[in-house]
């Protein structure tokens, strides 16, 4: 048994542990993304609102 069939198990089990890890970095970057996007939706939303309410008050 050669040094690389002796930890190929090991090793298949590290990579199969970091690709997950980097799928879940991410994911997590996406939500971050997305609520980032909300976060500004909001944000122009109500100041649109906040522009209209004071246009109807002139």
């Amino acid at each position: 048994m050669g040094p690389n069939q002796r930890h190929g198990p090991r090793l298949t089990t590290r990579i199969e542990l970091e690709e997950g890890v980097i799928e879940v970095v991410m994911i997590a970057q996406q939500e971050a993304e997305i609520a980032e996007l909300a976060r500004r939706s909001q944000s122009r939303l109500a100041i649109k609102e906040g522009e209209e309410t004071r246009s109807r008050t002139r």
